[in-house]
């Protein structure tokens, strides 16, 4: 596992040097040798772009991991929703898959090196918070989770399906279609969610209804009402009653206003507050084995908004963990 991974810079791990108003930068473990019995997730940085390149989207998504880092080491632990704080060593950062090759046919083999990785975390009995990177990571990162915890279901929060076939290679968004097709995700434990009009091809759908899966979009969201429509939501994706749900949030699913610094992004779309509230419901159930946090751009972002905002995200999903 360590042959393909780099530790994350220690300058991103802040502290105040002050015992009463601790940060994450404190407590979040580093490296494989910092994973103790307590540990429940681990970190995972995927610093490139090709995929989204090979999509035609704007570039810049390699940035993503430490621009996120960065944010997330100055929060606090303290929840003040559950009046818990996050314990040292609860989380461990293992740093960054190897992405040195960012030839256009590098793609396949850091997503051999993801697979690889995400498999051996959860061997050890920990949940792996992927960070994107574009949505072709989330291919990589089920596979792994797939190898060990068998058939997935997956809650997409996202504006776009991402179910294109690979023409001929794999980009960002292809994720879908191959675990289906590849047998790693079920497809009635598949929903898309927040999907938007205007923003996904007619074919696209009917293949995703085709297939068994589910979408529900944003409209009806918003006709159902949010929490209700996200209850209904994860329910689809767990209906098999294992632990076998993988939650990806795609970040151009948040409207532009609260989210600019994306691969493409939306005018529309989800509020900050939900996404917050998506992150917290995955890391509150307990059939969620893994989740990752995608297509955050911070070439494009704006007082590094987008970064926060998938900190705060990661937070709620630890937070959520430890509610169980």
């Amino acid at each position: 596992m360590l042959d393909h991974l780099i530790p994350a810079d220690p300058a991103l791990f802040f502290t105040k040097n002050d015992p009463a108003d601790p940060r994450m930068g404190d407590l979040v473990g580093r490296g494989d040798d910092a994973i103790a019995q307590h540990t429940r997730v681990a970190i995972i940085g995927v610093p490139q772009e090709l995929g989204v390149a090979r999509n035609g989207g704007r570039v810049g998504a390699a940035q993503a991991p430490d621009a996120i880092r960065a944010m997330f080491y100055r929060l606090t632990p303290f929840d003040l929703a559950t009046g818990r704080s996050v314990p040292h060593g609860a989380v461990v950062d293992l740093g960054n898959i190897r992405c040195d090759d960012q030839l256009d046919d590098g793609l396949e083999e850091i997503h051999r090196r993801l697979a690889a990785v995400v498999a051996a975390v959860c061997r050890r009995g920990l949940i792996p918070l992927v960070l994107g990177g574009g949505h072709d990571v989330t291919y990589a990162a089920a596979s792994g989770v797939h190898a060990v915890h068998g058939r997935l279901g997956v809650l997409n929060f996202d504006a776009h399906l991402d179910v294109r076939p690979p023409n001929p290679l794999r980009n960002s968004g292809t994720s879908f279609r191959m675990l289906i097709e590849e047998g790693k995700l079920a497809p009635e434990q598949f929903v898309e969610f927040g999907i938007q009009s205007f923003a996904n091809a007619e074919s696209h759908v009917e293949w995703v209804r085709g297939s068994g899966g589910t979408i529900i979009p944003l409209e009806a969201v918003r006709q159902q009402g949010f929490p209700d429509a996200l209850l209904a939501a994860y329910r689809i994706a767990s209906s098999e009653g294992r632990k076998n749900v993988y939650g990806t949030l795609d970040m151009d699913g948040v409207r532009a206003a609260d989210a600019p610094g994306v691969s493409a992004t939306m005018p529309d779309g989800f509020a900050a507050a939900e996404l917050l509230a998506t992150a917290r419901l995955l890391g509150r159930s307990s059939a969620t084995v893994a989740m990752d946090i995608v297509e955050v751009n911070p070439r494009f972002d704006r007082d590094n908004q987008t970064a926060k905002l998938a900190a705060h995200a990661m937070m709620r999903f630890i937070g959520g963990i430890g509610e169980r």
